[in-house]
């Protein structure tokens, strides 16, 4: 136990929870330590102050008095949060705070004078982690959801700390890795347009916003990785940017359950979108994989004598009602396929939509309930000679 110099508490309550935003994180980069002191023993909303001796003692000899520097910020709910870059309020360097020799970032949360203290809890780092990545140079993007106390996942959840971490030599944008799209004449950087279940709650790169771009924005770390971080997806989805740069609600609630985030990394060129990644899709991790939609048609070998039966199985979430439109010899079918979400369907009697036409084939496109083209194909059609 490394104990706390001149830590002199006349009385010593419980510790606090503690977690960092981001999830992962370089000593010499922005994080927010965030504290939850419910039932540790301090008086509800009374300012509290950062007391640490690990890898220094920044409030050396005022532990009777801390300095406003030292002050968290009360956020309610019993949770506190202290924003700070390592490396400069330790004044240490990177090094020290990455060797094995590192014993963490010791500290007691306490009141103004030497009245209350929480008993001493390290910090939480991310040595551990960082040796993990630096395994895997295969691998181009790192998901860790949650805290670190309550251990790491890559399928996030929506109230919980989300970082995503890329690698720049492996990860491609305009089909080229980061590293070499980084030497493109005019390049500003990387955003993140994405959006929760298939971008229905959309936060988009909308250069001309600059608190858009800032919020979307990735941070090159100092070993040469990027990486976006949340505090969590709701607080990241619930707003965005409209087109005018007012912030709006997108009406996610928080206990939306969803099913994954929607994105792209877009590599930013002279003010505009210079390149992109192709579309990913990062799993939500309270929800069990939907299979991928599934269209059929019955009876595969078709005539227009037939009733057919269009099949869509494994709709997407906001789809709804599907609408189709069968367009043959100058003629247009439209209905809709209902049913749930698992599976709509329908039935169409082409003896008696196509009489007296002749026809090789028909096209078919199915729309679903915002108006995106779901399916579009061509069906064949057995000639009649080949079957009277």
């Amino acid at each position: 136990m490394v104990t706390a110099i001149g830590a002199k508490a006349s009385t010593k309550v419980g510790t606090p929870v503690c977690w960092t935003v981001p999830a992962i994180y370089t000593p010499d980069q922005e994080v927010t330590f965030y504290y939850d002191v419910t039932d540790v023993g301090f008086p509800e909303g009374v300012d509290l102050y950062l007391w640490a001796w690990q890898p220094t003692e920044p409030d050396a000899g005022n532990g009777n008095n801390s300095s406003d520097f030292a002050k968290l910020t009360y956020l309610g709910d019993n949770i506190y949060c202290k924003t700070m870059v390592p490396t400069e309020y330790f004044h240490s360097e990177v090094t020290t705070m990455n060797g094995d020799n590192f014993p963490g970032f010791w500290q007691q949360l306490k009141t103004k004078q030497d009245d209350l203290w929480s008993t001493e809890f390290a910090a939480p780092d991310s040595r551990t982690e960082w040796a993990e990545i630096m395994k895997k140079t295969n691998q181009g993007v790192f998901v860790y959801s949650g805290r670190k106390s309550t251990g790491f996942t890559e399928k996030w959840t929506i109230n919980q700390p989300l970082t995503l971490i890329f690698n720049p030599g492996v990860f491609q944008v305009n089909g080229i890795s980061m590293s070499e799209f980084e030497n493109t004449t005019g390049f500003h950087g990387f955003n993140f347009h994405s959006g929760i279940d298939d971008w229905t709650y959309l936060q988009g790169v909308k250069v001309w916003i600059p608190d858009c771009m800032a919020k979307t924005r990735l941070t090159k770390l100092s070993n040469g990785y990027w990486s976006i971080s949340m505090s969590s997806p709701y607080d990241y989805y619930s707003y965005n940017y409209a087109d005018d740069g007012s912030r709006v609600s997108t009406g996610l609630e928080s206990d939306y359950e969803p099913t994954n985030i929607a994105w792209l990394l877009v590599g930013i060129v002279n003010g505009d979108w210079g390149g992109t990644c192709p579309d990913q899709s990062t799993q939500a991790g309270q929800a069990v994989p939907y299979p991928d939609p599934v269209f059929s048609y019955f009876p595969s070998r078709l005539s227009s004598l037939d009733i057919l039966t269009l099949t869509r199985q494994y709709n997407g979430k906001l789809d709804g009602e599907l609408a189709y439109t069968i367009t043959v010899g100058g003629k247009t079918i439209t209905g809709v396929m209902d049913g749930k979400r698992d599976k709509r369907q329908t039935s169409i009697n082409l003896l008696d939509e196509l009489k007296g036409i002749k026809a090789l084939e028909m096209n078919l496109s199915i729309r679903n309930a915002s108006g995106k083209e779901v399916v579009n194909t061509m069906i064949p059609l057995v000639p009649l000679s080949e079957v009277e």
